[in-house]
């Protein structure tokens, strides 16, 4: 039986390498250093890393072998192979007078300015520094001075103490795509930049910080704010995708201070993150949060402070004017409900039992998407699309989706796959650049036709490929034709699969781009905002959602809502359930819909409440409460329980509409109704009034010709992406106030053009 010693420690090596090929094959082909480490045996090393291809450049690594003449490089030898020699020795007196000879040597032209260096407390070379002493100083006679390179708003760069493990070069070239970053110059003139003084481009830069073992790349948004002993570390999920990635934040006095990535127990590995989701965060905080509760009642649009008893009391009033006037009136009227799709599922399941209880209440979402509750489990980015898959996979076909901008962890993975070799990757929508090489067939959607009767050359790919995978997007299915699309790409799928190996139960991959999407999607009782919920509609309550959504700003520019400004009446109220206001869109939105009352709740941000969310691979995510709330702030389960007690109180309330209490002061409900009337009619009917009838009631001027709806035929028109600006155009709703993201987006649309093609 063959034995082999690490550290005098005794080792069965048939146990370890030959009776675990199965188990462990792993262990095969993998490095010194790593396998030391499973041991328990931590081997110094900068160059080295798990996730990246062997450099061997830094040459700290380095243990000693049985017989070898002299030290070896443990990164960039197989443990397999050198175990069968013997014996490893990782703690010599040999190894450590070698390692302090190349730390000498690291230290030569690295400055000692660990004091004011951001990387100090979490610096390896400075933990190598401690452990060795001070080294003898030979050759000092000068040190190097390397001037700092500009590569974008992310990274701050001090490139004098650069040691040119060439981590973050790799981490560009290999994991990013981008191979923006190289290493120019021999010897002592050799520096890391970029291709003349190009800025780093992409969505995944910031993640070179991490790598960097030294202080030589740090984050440039928040330089001098903290040390890493000071802060508390706690496990949360990412909110700029619909992966839910897992992250760690860093708190200090009641402060997020920064965010990196956090371990993935599916993949046993530290995932990548986006620099959205690491420097996005100050969105949420920024100045424009709203912490306190008002009431605005006037067309100054000057607002009224009020307590959290007397805000719930104006919002009863309003509840109670809704039931009055459907019990005596019979007015079918109704306050809308917007959601958000970052909503998490207490606050959608609390809403659901108001709705059950008041029927005036109606949960509008304000995307338009017709996927329904039989298609859940069909349309998620689940298991059938695990690592195993792809990996079998040999042909994928993106219709309506870019991975890179929509998700990046997507988007990893298929490059991953790429880099394997035998891999086709067939886009159908937009032209984009992706990390990989990829075959654009058209942006037309009579593309799918010709791939399901077979009268397309690309159906020869999924003939001759086995295990052919199909990813899509929410996005598309919310396009007009987007029933037909779903049957089509049902179609495609069953001809697809026909060539796969795999279980074809779930047969279609969507990609979801919100947090909560599929959550969203899996309840079953949300359809989307239409022009007829706000005609019909007494009150708009927005809850995490934006005012400018795509849907309400169509709505906005109809301008056919507000023929009856003139008369001094207070008909509709507006409530808003979020930490942030536009205001121009606000005032816009009184002004189209006579909403001269706008009530304020405010509420938490994503980490200042605990909820639950379902990402787009059907996986449930529990956020914990990492930060106190300031202000009056509340969370969302927290305004709609406070809503359901308070609402037993309404059936006390003096039962006559003078009541003072009620904020709506119409001046007849006759002339009320008339109002209503006409502005359902008007927007119902709305390429059948005659101008003639406008101009005599309204006494204004329309032209019908703006109007007029578009009649797209299925299936002839355009897959176009929705994203173009990757910092700012996202379905999250605080980047666009992140002061980091703003900066990021400038940049890029200055060195980007959209006619590129």
């Amino acid at each position: 039986m063959k034995y082999f010693y690490i550290n005098n420690t005794k080792f069965n090596y048939d146990l370890e390498f030959k009776n675990n090929t199965n188990t462990d094959f792993w262990k095969q082909n993998t490095p010194l250093i790593e396998y030391c480490e499973t041991l328990g045996i931590n081997i110094p090393h900068y160059c080295y890393h798990k996730n990246l291809s062997i450099s061997g450049n830094c040459r700290m690594c380095l243990v000693e072998l049985k017989n070898s003449p002299k030290p070896v490089v443990s990164c960039a030898m197989n443990a397999k192979s050198c175990l069968a020699n013997g014996a490893v020795f990782t703690n010599s007196s040999l190894v450590k007078k070698a390692r302090e000879n190349v730390l000498e040597f690291l230290l030569l032209n690295h400055p000692l300015d660990c004091p004011i260096c951001d990387q100090g407390g979490e610096c390896d070379l400075q933990d190598q520094s401690l452990f060795f002493g001070l080294t003898k100083k030979r050759f000092y006679s000068f040190k190097r001075v390397v001037l700092d390179k500009n590569i974008g708003p992310i990274v701050k760069t001090v490139m004098t103490r650069c040691i040119h493990c060439t981590r973050c070069v790799r981490f560009a070239a290999e994991v990013a795509g981008i191979e923006d970053l190289g290493m120019f110059g021999r010897g002592l003139q050799s520096e890391i930049g970029t291709y003349i003084e190009k800025i780093f481009q992409s969505e995944l830069s910031g993640n070179v910080i991490d790598l960097c073992p030294v202080g030589a790349l740090t984050s440039k948004p928040y330089p001098f704010v903290n040390r890493s002993w000071e802060l508390k570390n706690v496990a949360s999920i990412d909110f700029s995708d619909g992966f839910g990635t897992t992250i760690q934040l860093f708190i200090k006095n009641n402060h997020l201070i920064k965010v990196l990535p956090g371990y993935d127990k599916e993949t046993c590995k530290t995932d990548w993150i986006s620099d959205k989701t690491r420097f996005s965060f100050d969105g949420m905080f920024s100045p424009e949060k709203i912490m306190h509760s008002f009431l605005s009642n006037n067309k100054n649009a000057s607002s009224i402070s009020l307590t959290w008893q007397k805000l719930f009391k104006e919002f009863f009033c309003a509840l109670y004017f809704q039931t009055h006037l459907q019990k005596h009136f019979f007015q079918p009227s109704q306050i809308t409900v917007c959601l958000g799709k970052n909503t998490n599922l207490e606050a959608l399941n609390l809403f659901n039992l108001l709705t059950h209880k008041y029927s005036f209440f109606k949960l509008r979402q304000s995307e338009t998407q017709n996927l329904k509750i039989d298609l859940g489990q069909d349309y998620l980015l689940g298991s059938k699309l695990s690592e195993s898959r792809l990996m079998a996979s040999d042909t994928c076909l993106l219709i309506g989706v870019n991975p890179r901008y929509e998700g990046s962890k997507l988007n990893l993975e298929l490059r991953s796959r790429y880099l394997k070799g035998n891999f086709n990757i067939i886009n159908v929508g937009s032209l984009f650049n992706l990390t990989f090489s990829n075959t654009n067939i058209t942006s037309n959607t009579k593309i799918l036709k010709s791939l399901i009767e077979g009268n397309n050359l690309f159906c020869q790919e999924f003939v001759n490929s086995s295990n052919p995978v199909l990813i899509s997007s929410t996005e598309v299915f919310k396009r007009k034709d987007s029933f037909g699309l779903i049957d089509m790409l049902k179609s495609l799928t069953k001809h697809i699969n026909l060539f796969s190996q795999f279980d074809t139960s779930n047969q279609l991959n969507v990609l979801s781009l919100t947090l909560n999407d599929v959550g969203f999607a899996n309840f079953n009782r949300v359809e989307p905002l239409k022009k007829k919920d706000l005609t019909h509609s007494t009150g708009i309550y927005f809850v995490n959602d934006s005012v400018s959504n795509s849907n309400l700003k169509k709505l906005l520019n109809l301008k056919l809502l507000n023929f009856f400004q003139h008369y001094a009446h207070n008909n509709r109220m507006l409530i808003t359930q979020n930490n942030k206001l536009d205001a121009k869109l606000i005032m816009k939105l009184r002004k189209s819909f006579n909403l001269n009352n706008h009530l304020h709740l405010p509420n938490t941000v994503l980490f200042e409440t605990s909820g639950t969310y379902i990402n787009t691979k059907g996986n449930i995510n529990k956020i914990i409460k990492v930060i106190t709330s300031l202000g009056q702030t509340k969370s969302d389960w927290q305004i709609i329980r406070k809503i359901l007690s308070y609402s037993k109180k309404m059936p006390f309330m003096v039962n006559y509409f003078e009541d003072d209490k009620i904020i709506f002061n119409s001046n007849t409900i006759s002339h009320f109704r008339n109002y209503m009337g006409f502005q359902y009619y008007a927007a119902s009917n709305l390429n059948n009034i005659s101008f003639e009838l406008l101009e005599k009631i309204a006494e204004c001027h329309v032209n019908l010709k703006k109007f007029k709806p578009k009649r797209k035929k299925l299936f002839s028109s355009q897959l176009r992406f929705w994203l173009n600006d990757f910092y700012l155009d996202g379905k999250d709703f605080n980047s666009k106030y992140s002061s980091t993201m703003i900066q990021c987006s400038r940049l890029s649309r200055l060195s980007n053009t959209n006619f590129k093609f």
